[in-house]
Parts: structure tokens; sequence; C-alpha cells
């Protein structure tokens, strides 16, 4: 019998000291990518260092890293790399960050020799021809956020250039090699972008408690994610600057990527998916929407339910602790995110994602969801 490890990615947390010595140690003998919006590397003092590696020729940038990368991004990114064949990659942002440069870690020696067009693209997410034997590129992955747990995951999302649909980049290769966490690259992150990626890790932990892969190590794990997020992200967002406080959110969101990780999400992503495709909304907020009503359909068929629920009453009610978390940043409701009332019944007909809404424990019908984001207008 084999051994699989709970989690394969090495885990290290380190500082900014940690950072510049990562950067400036890259080699001839290993040449690195680096994806990183350059807004980013400007404001945590590191623009100088990876424009003497690319001068040097140790280092290739990629240094546009939108939110949300689409087939586009993944086109644009693998141009930048250019013949540098690469054995790692630093992945240094957030969780958009991390999924483009697991694309290109999927993608560069695939299409390696061939002329790539964004269609050609598309088709490899369609089919998953990425999962065919070839080389991968090691990632190091640096989270900015303490949210998507992207460092930990084997999954990475890109979301369609024409808006019609979300794919989703999935294999073993994809895990990073070594995750670093520097709580401090989490101290200039707005509030809305602090709530919205905390929100988002609050909800890998509950959905990873009661998908239907889970388990009593998985609910533990989760708990112990939902406590940490539930505590901190309201200090957080009232002291940003706090290093210790960013520190206790980032070991959540951590905890919280190693559960899901292992379960996958479940209706609450489900459901935001067209939410951020067709209107924008910031991803965790979109998942946000829909976690309380869904925790109440799957109660009943969600073991150890009244653990969560002890929980989630000790912080107030998840409805009420929402509400108190996000006053005076956002009001999580459909309306006061410009989602118009006539666009409920098209999000309606994008929510049900194979491998997502049918990984919840309850079976939920397109007249439940209307009924979900009806009550969040």
């Amino acid at each position: 019998m084999g051994y699989d490890p709970y989690c394969s990615v090495e885990i290290e947390f380190s500082d900014m000291e940690g950072l510049h010595n990562l950067i400036t140690g890259c080699s001839h003998a290993q040449k690195t990518l680096v994806v990183c919006d350059r807004f980013t590397t400007d404001i945590w003092g590191i623009t100088e260092e990876i424009e003497n590696g690319v001068e040097e020729g140790i280092l290739a940038w990629v240094d546009r890293c939108p939110g949300n990368p689409t087939q586009k991004d993944i086109f644009d990114a693998l141009n930048k790399v250019g013949d540098l064949n690469p054995t790692q990659i630093l992945a240094i942002g957030g969780g958009s960050t991390i999924d483009l440069a697991k694309a290109v870690s999927a993608f560069y020696y695939m299409f390696k020799g061939q002329e790539i067009t964004i269609p050609i693209i598309t088709e490899a997410l369609k089919n998953k021809t990425y999962t065919t034997p070839h080389q991968f590129i090691d990632i190091i992955a640096l989270p900015s956020a303490a949210g998507t747990g992207s460092e930990v995951t084997r999954f990475a999302t890109i979301w369609d250039v024409d808006k019609k649909a979300k794919f989703s980049i999935d294999c073993q290769e994809n895990y990073a090699k070594k995750a670093i966490v520097i709580p401090d690259l989490t101290l200039s992150l707005p509030l809305r972008l602090t709530l919205s990626t905390g929100l988002d890790a609050l909800s890998h932990a509950m959905e990873s408690f009661w998908a239907k892969p889970t388990t009593y190590v998985v609910k533990d794990i989760a708990l112990r994610a939902i406590d940490l997020i539930m505590t901190y992200l309201p200090q957080v967002l009232k002291d940003p600057k706090n290093l210790e406080l960013r520190t206790a959110m980032s070991r959540g969101a951590l905890l919280a990527g190693m559960a899901f990780a292992k379960t996958r999400t479940t209706a609450c992503h489900s459901i935001s998916y067209p939410i951020t495709m067709q209107y924008g909304v910031e991803h965790g907020l979109a998942c946000a929407l829909s976690l309380d009503a869904v925790s109440k359909i799957n109660r009943d068929k969600t073991v150890l339910a009244d653990d969560l629920f002890d929980v989630l009453e000790k912080h107030g009610g998840l409805k009420n602790w929402l509400d108190s978390t996000s006053e005076g940043i956002v009001d999580i409701r459909l309306s006061a995110l410009g989602v118009p009332r006539e666009g409920i019944d098209l999000i309606v007909e994008g929510t049900f994602t194979k491998g997502r809404m049918d990984n919840n424990p309850v079976d939920i019908s397109p007249e439940q969801v209307k009924e979900i984001l009806i009550s969040v207008y």
C-alpha cells in the first residue's frame, strides 16, 4: 500500500527578509519565473531585485496578474516566459496570481515549440489535456492574502474570457512544492479585500466540513479554521496593520485550504460562480451570500453538525457575525453588490457546476437557489 501524506506541500512561515533572500538567491543553475503583479512588487520593495535578475538572465517576470485570470491572461503569461525554460516559479500574490502560476506550470512545457492561441488554451482547459504526462514547473507559492488557500491545493480557477464558463485546472502535479506564508504581505490589503478573502477562507472551511468526501480529520481542521477566522477577521478589520492579528488570519486561511484541498467545495461556491462571472462581485463576497442558508439546508445531513453550529453560535451565529463583520465596509446583499433583481433567474441557470453543486450533501433545486438569492437581495 502506498503512503499518501495528508498535505504534500512543505509549509513554512517566514518574513520579508526571507522574501528578499529568496529572490536574490536565484541563480543561472535554477532559472526562475516570478509571477507577481508589478503594483505589489513596488509596495513590497522587491521590484529592483526582480529587474536585476531579469537583466542577468536568471529570471523571467510575469508582472501583470489580474484578478480572476482568463485564457487571455494565460496566453500573455506564457509569452512573457519566452525561452527561459524555468525550473521553478515563485508565485507571489493572491489566489488569482497563484492560479495563473499553476496554469503556466501546466502549459509551458506542454506547448513548448508550438504556436499558442487562446482557442488552443481553451480546448486544453475543456478537455483537460494537461493531465497527459509532461513536465510541470515546480511552484513555490507565497500568498499575499489570507483567503484562497491556493498555496496548498491542486486546483486553479480560470475564468472564461467570454464570461460563459469557469474552468478548473485540477491535477496532482499542480500542488506547490512549497508554500511560504509571510503574513507581512497581507498588511497592505485594503479592508474590502481583507474581508472578501477572509470570507472565501471561511467558505472553504465550512464547505469542507459538510462536503461529501469529508472525514473526521478534515472536520477537526475545518472547525479550527472557522474559529480562527471568526475570531480574528473582525479584529483585523479594526486593526489592519497589526501583524499578530494578520498572522492569526493567515493560519486560519491555511488550515481552511488544507481542509478543502481534500474535499473540494460545494453549493456555496457553485452559486457564487455566475455572480462573480456576470457581475464582477468579489469571489469571497459571492460565496458568503449563500453560506448561512446552505449551512441550514445541510444541517440534518451533516455528521457532527452540532459541533459546527456550536462554533457559529460561539460567535453570535453566522448571519449576525457576517453582518457585524462587514458593517461599514460592504453590505453583503445582491442589491448592494450591483446585481439587478431581474438577473436572479440567469444566475440560477449558471449555478449548477459539476463537481461543486453535486458535492453538496443535500440536493438543492433551482427553486431553492432562487429562494436563497431572493432572501439575500
